[in-house]
């Protein structure tokens, strides 16, 4: 890290900022130990565990850890020799160990949505049983539990028999001396039970003083007679005590043979605290996951310094944005434009972004893309000294001569206001002298300027980038707004007037302007105001480019639902033509008297029937498939261009792409010029020149849908997964020389019930073809002309 940088570029108020969002002190402690790092690894799984934190918040849930207390002092303390716990301590431990159990339980099941919180939970041992060893020998309040040993119950039974007796034995000797009110009662002097006696009356009872009353008039006398029941007391108590430092030994113990894994544990904890810390700072702040690159690059987009929009918030006021991107080709950035106007901000959010990335904090940034870099070097600020006597220039020289000695190609420097503090030619060419020591280098350096002459070394010099802070000339204030690309304009005298110095002194000033320095202005408000129209009309593109897209989706979704329309009306009337067809023929059958005659007749009329059915199918599949293509070619939608498939690539069962239909699935190869497919209901024999393309798996999967069991919208409904299934039309249902069946998208009634009308129907036009007494053999067709896809039926001569 530079001098002073995270100083300068307040990284120590956004640890601040992270600090107020932790819930245990251990987390705050992960916090401030949060530094700037190049292991781009370990940041990368870094931020993936924040980003994990980030969902999890996201889905409403939350994780804080207000309950632990800080285990840091009894676990120093364990790590002593003879170390006994304290009772407090040892509810600590167990507090860390109910912290750690829930933890694993929280992220139990997991591993799905969150698989590196999950690992982390995972990685912490269960020390359930020495929690509750704790829990069962110390109560919340600190007190050692009856139930911590059967020793300690029975030394407790026995204390509590022997005060019983010494009470009573107090009080019948209190009885027989018949003392005056206030005197008759029981009380303790050191640490055994007396009872008052008057000074006066002192040698009416025998027993030993354990103290006075402040006046001397009452004396605290334990009796003769309890003195060995006290003493059996005293001795019971230091039993109970012995007993009570062996079960905290013991306990401590049990707690020292873990002492890794309750360190661990610790650890842990605070890790995941200062995780979600950095979580809720991104939700908060809407910060983003940088993106880590091999290239020496930064590239924000709508950065914000979170320090400055925190100090801002509560005023009501925003913190306006900035994007940029150096590195590559153009690694210096020279930032001009008025004082007050936001130049050293953007030094200050550049460099914070970096110092936040490679720190593990989330960017206060829609996007970052950031290199690894190895150290940010800062020169911003008054660094003038009376003690060492150094001017500002001097301080300012000075630090760039440190800067110079350190920096690396992989290093960002800051610099503001260059050139200042001497006379404006000379600081002008030593600032120019110096942005071409850093460019020549290769580091990135982002500097901020009011001399023209640096303008114009930006602007005519490879590498380097002017850029501007806005400044509104109609408002005569600041907009904050970074713009790359252009210079800005200082705008002094503009500023003097809108504070308000006297007009005369002002217009003077403007006279006394080189005629040079009016051009230079009247050049730069010039490339602003192109700048301003070229953006006004890079907007207009994009809203009209996106208003087309929405309208030609818009017409495509029309073109679609009417030709769905379209095609069930087609269905339906082609159905209902071959219904009518067939009661005509049923009946004319049946006006045929004569069975020998009638029976030849039916086969015949049966097979003419299965034969017209197929046929007409095949024009009206045609029809529909040449309808499509004059509807897609009126509406515009281009064929797909890609490299028609050869016909290896032609196999049965692939997905490919048909002129006039988005996709088909192929059945197989016929010859060498056509092939048999099947779109959505329709199956139908095509030139082979009609498939333009084979669809990928990757557009198979885009592209899976629901589809109807008929032609014409329907509720969506059960489809089969895997499982192909010839579609066809809606009079395929009940016809007899039918050999497919579809039920894609019908539900499990209406599939049932039309599988079992299929069946009946096979079975009654002789469908069960080894049966039937004409079948010779049934075999599959050769491999080259369909395979399984073709059923051969071989009849007896």
């Amino acid at each position: 890290m530079g001098r002073r940088a995270e100083e300068i570029l307040e990284f120590d108020r956004l640890r601040d900022l992270l600090r107020a969002r932790t819930t245990s002190v251990p987390g705050r402690r992960a916090i401030e130990a949060l530094a700037f790092r190049t292991d781009r690894r370990e940041l990368e799984r870094e931020f993936a565990a924040i980003a994990e934190a980030i969902a999890y918040l996201r889905s409403g849930e939350e994780l804080g850890f207000g309950s632990l207390a800080d285990p840091e002092a009894w676990l120093e303390r364990m790590a002593l020799p003879g170390t006994i716990l304290a009772p407090a301590e040892l509810l600590d431990a167990a507090s860390l160990i109910d912290t750690v159990t829930s933890l694993r339980e929280i992220f139990r099941d997991a591993s799905a949505k969150f698989p590196l919180l999950t690992e982390r939970a995972r990685a912490l041992t269960d020390l359930r049983f020495i929690a509750a060893a704790i829990r069962r020998a110390v109560l919340p309040n600190g007190d050692i539990s009856d139930d911590a040993s059967p020793v300690l119950r029975r030394v407790r039974e026995a204390i509590a028999r022997t005060r019983e007796n010494l009470q009573k034995t107090l009080e019948r000797i209190l009885r027989a001396r018949g003392g005056e009110g206030g005197d008759d009662y029981i009380t303790q002097r050191n640490e055994r039970y007396v009872i008052p006696v008057r000074a006066s009356e002192r040698r009416n009872l025998e027993g030993v003083v354990h103290a006075a009353s402040a006046t001397g008039q009452t004396l605290f006398v334990e009796p003769l007679e309890t003195i060995e029941i006290n003493n059996r007391l005293v001795q019971l108590r230091e039993e109970e005590a012995a007993e009570i430092a062996r079960i905290l030994e013991e306990l401590t113990a049990r707690l020292v043979a873990e002492r890794g894994p309750l360190t661990h544990a610790a650890a842990a904890v605070a890790a995941m605290d200062a995780l979600f810390a950095r979580a809720r700072f991104a939700r908060e702040y809407d910060g983003c996951i940088p993106e880590f690159t091999a290239e020496v690059v930064i590239a924000l987009d709508a950065a914000r310094h979170p320090v400055l929009e925190s100090t801002l918030r509560p005023q009501g006021r925003s913190v306006v944005p900035l994007s940029l991107s150096v590195g590559k080709d153009d690694t210096v950035l020279v930032i001009s434009g008025p004082n007050t106007g936001g130049k050293t901000v953007a030094l200050k959010t550049v460099g914070l972004a970096v110092l936040a990335a490679q720190s593990g904090i989330p960017v206060a940034a829609q996007k970052a893309r950031l290199g690894i870099l190895d150290r940010v070097l800062a020169d911003i600020g008054d660094e003038q000294s009376i003690a060492a006597d150094l001017s500002t220039f001097s301080a300012h020289v000075l630090n760039l001569k440190a800067i110079l000695e350190t920096l690396t190609p992989r290093s960002l420097v800051l610099l503001d206001e260059m050139g200042t503090g001497t006379a404006p030619e000379e600081g002008a060419a030593l600032a120019v002298a110096l942005l071409e020591e850093f460019r020549t280098r290769g580091c990135l350096v982002l500097a901020t300027t009011h001399h023209d002459r640096l303008k114009s070394y930006a602007s005519t010099t490879a590498g380097v980038l002017n850029a501007a802070v806005e400044f509104d000339e109609e408002h005569l204030m600041p907009t904050y707004r970074l713009r790359v690309g252009v210079p800005g304009g200082s705008s002094g005298i503009t500023i003097a007037q809108r504070l308000g110095l006297p007009k005369n002194i002002v217009a003077r000033a403007q006279k006394l302007i080189a005629p040079e320095a009016h051009e230079a202005a009247g050049l730069i408000a010039y490339l602003h105001r192109s700048r301003d129209v070229l953006e006004r009309m890079q907007r207009d593109l994009a809203e009209q480019g996106q208003q087309l897209q929405t309208e030609r989706r818009q017409l495509r979704e029309e073109w679609i639902a009417r030709q769905r329309a379209r095609i069930a009306e087609l269905e339906q009337k082609f159905a209902a033509t071959l219904e009518e067809h067939e009661r005509q023929m049923a009946r004319a059958i049946e006006a045929v008297k004569d069975p020998e005659l009638r029976g030849p007749l039916e086969k015949q009329s049966r097979r003419k029937l299965s034969q017209a059915r197929a046929e007409a199918r095949s024009e009206a599949d045609a029809a529909v498939v040449a309808h499509l293509s004059e509807s897609q070619a009126d509406l515009g939608i281009a064929a797909n261009a890609a490299r028609p498939p050869s016909l290896e690539e032609l196999v049965a069962g692939i997905r490919v792409r048909v002129r006039g239909l988005p996709s088909a699935v192929l059945l197989r190869r016929q010859d060498g010029a056509s092939a048999e497919i099947e779109a959505g209901p329709l199956r139908m024999k095509i030139p082979l020149t009609d498939i333009t393309a084979v669809v990928t798996e990757e557009e198979n999967k885009r592209g899976a849908g629901v589809r109807t069991c008929e032609s014409g919208a329907r509720p969506p409904r059960a489809s089969g997964s895997g499982v192909t299934v010839h579609t066809g039309p809606a009079d395929r249902e009940t016809s007899a020389a039918g050999d497919e069946i579809n039920v894609i998208g019908c539900t499990v009634e209406e599939a049932s019930r039309r599988v079992d009308k299929f069946i009946d129907g096979a079975a009654l036009a002789g469908k069960f073809l080894l049966a039937h007494p004409l079948v010779e053999r049934v075999h599959p067709e050769a491999q080259e002309r369909g395979g399984t896809a073709v059923t051969v039926v071989e009849l007896r001569s």
